[in-house]
């Protein structure tokens, strides 16, 4: 196949978003949008190639890139800014920083088209978004879809994601998230949708891996058919608060806070945490959850303080005798109770592109 006929076939591959029943549109998700800084005006894109940074501080703009090999847009320099940017990748990350230390990625636009219609996908390095050494990164009005994981970050201290908006994770393992912090202590995700479908191959919904003192508030995780990933995960990760945040029809876990290997797990804080419509069977062709339809998954580690749940409730589980394991690594009985709600309603974004 020529490249023409390679890249005509790219492009008219469909965004695959999740069926209309967990794809909670609405006003609310459009006007958080627009407060999040959303510009009314038409941005006029220019068409790209693959592109990398060139200088600290540069501002890279207003791009329409288009990658079939490769990373799509490199980042090494430190405090770039990238804004206003729409990027289709197949063979690379979509945005991949190195050693950019408070790189700032607003109002972005990134899918991977190089996954297939669904399932696993083929490649660990895949992610729409991948920082690697990045401290105090920014990022911000983000939809994102169909990546290894959608947004992925290492070693990148103190960061700042917020305005999200994140679609079908694909994996294949270590992949499989819609959002993971890993060695990331410190660090705020808040104000989030991340939604898989029938179409993914997921992990955890968002994961929060080996970093302590990190804060996910305000946000949705929806659909999860991995037989061992969770909504929300604390894995190795101490003193965390989870805040605000609703798990809609999960299967192995809603939320979890555990250790892992040598690191340890302790005084995380499930605050207004809600859980409705998990299920326990087998799913989208994948294994049924290995906990049994486990709702909240929290060990503590020797010494550490224990763990909180306040004001959580839960709504039409698939095995409503399954709530907590170890209930013995919580500070008090927790304080989780049977209530009927609606999930919050995801996140839409709304950008300007000319085209």
């Amino acid at each position: 196949m020529n490249r023409r006929r390679m890249l005509a076939g790219l492009l008219s591959l469909p965004l695959v978003e999740p069926a209309a029943r967990w794809a909670h549109a609405s006003e609310t998700g459009l006007h958080a949008g627009r407060r999040a800084g959303a510009s009314r005006n038409v941005i006029a894109l220019i068409r790209s190639s693959a592109t990398v940074s060139r200088y600290a501080g540069e501002v890279i703009e207003n791009l329409d890139i288009l990658s079939l090999t490769g990373d799509a847009l490199t980042v090494t320099h430190p405090g770039v800014i990238v804004r206003n940017c729409r990027i289709v990748h197949a063979g690379g990350h979509g945005i991949h920083a190195v050693g950019a230390k408070g790189v700032r990625l607003e109002s972005i636009e990134v899918e991977h088209r190089g996954a297939g219609l669904t399932g696993e996908g083929t490649n660990i390095d895949r992610n729409n978004i991948a920082l690697e050494g990045c401290p105090d990164a920014v990022i911000t009005r983000i939809k994102a879809a169909k990546g290894a994981a959608n947004i992925y970050l290492e070693a990148c201290e103190r960061s700042v994601l917020s305005w999200l908006e994140l679609h079908d994770a694909r994996g294949p393992l270590p992949r499989g998230q819609n959002l993971q912090l890993n060695k990331c202590a410190n660090s705020t995700i808040e104000d989030f949708s991340a939604e898989n479908g029938p179409s993914s191959w997921t992990e955890d919904n968002v994961s929060v891996f080996h970093s302590d003192s990190c804060t996910i508030r305000r946000g949705l995780v929806s659909y999860n058919n991995s037989p061992s990933g969770d909504g929300v995960m604390l894995e190795g990760s101490a003193d965390c608060l989870v805040e605000d945040v609703d798990a809609y029809m999960q299967g192995n876990g809603a939320f979890a806070a555990v250790p892992s290997d040598e690191r340890e797990s302790g005084g995380c804080i499930f605050r207004r945490c809600r859980t409705a419509y998990s299920y326990n069977a087998p799913r989208d062709g994948r294994e049924a959850p290995s906990s049994n339809g486990l709702s909240f998954y929290t060990r503590v580690s020797p010494g550490r303080s224990p763990h909180a749940i306040i004001e959580c409730s839960y709504f039409a589980l698939a095995n409503p005798r399954n709530l907590i394991w170890q209930t013995q690594a919580l500070a008090k009985d927790a304080e989780l109770n049977a209530r009927a709600f609606k999930p919050r309603p995801a996140l839409r974004l709304a950008f300007h592109w000319n085209a």
